[in-house]
């Protein structure tokens, strides 16, 4: 496994990469402190390959596990969508021990933290990407965020996660398309 240090006082925190990690999550939470209700939000294309699994993964650890599932692609990163997410997250008595994992591309990650930054003044949470370029972007420095009538990411904040976890076994799933995206954004 390969451990990259973002080094920010009191916010710093680990990315994790290495092929099969998604398999460790609930382990790597252990290690750290697991907290008590962890809140897997996620849309229902990623959540169908990796959902069940990372959710029987914390189950096994004693947590009480909710999944949030938010539709799919840009034109749904808005402050609705983060409303449905506040709606499920207050509904099942989310507070300040509660956790938020993003678990899917860079819409979903930058939603997911947005909720996690507000929600409560903020809660704890980690990316799991799932995409080229939420592994290599919009997971690693903490943007959050949703867009606007009147442009992209005009509503959102910096607020760093507790840990980033990188499966490069994820990209095995990707549209051939998204993929060479991912691989042009990156050299842009």
């Amino acid at each position: 496994m390969k451990t990259v240090q973002v080094s920010l006082g009191d916010r710093s925190y680990e990315i994790l990469i290495a092929s099969g990690l998604l398999g460790q999550v609930g382990e790597l939470l252990g290690n750290r402190g697991i907290h008590p209700t962890i809140f897997v939000i996620s849309n229902s294309r990623v959540f169908e390959l990796y959902g069940e699994g990372l959710l029987r993964q914390l189950s096994d650890r004693g947590c009480q596990v909710i999944k949030s599932i938010i539709p799919d692609g840009e034109q749904h990163k808005t402050l609705k969508t983060v409303g449905q997410i506040y709606t499920d997250l207050l509904a099942h008595r989310a507070d300040r021990s509660s956790m938020v994992i993003a678990l899917g591309g860079g819409v979903t990650g930058d939603i997911a933290g947005f909720a996690a930054a507000t929600l409560l003044r903020g809660i704890p949470y980690i990316q799991v990407p799932t995409t080229l370029l939420a592994q290599v972007d919009s997971s690693v420095g903490g943007k959050t965020g949703v867009n606007h009538a009147l442009g992209k990411n005009m509503i959102g904040s910096f607020y760093q996660p507790e840990l980033v976890c990188i499966d490069t076994d994820t990209l095995s799933t990707l549209p051939a398309r998204e993929f060479q995206s991912g691989l042009y954004e990156v050299g842009k």
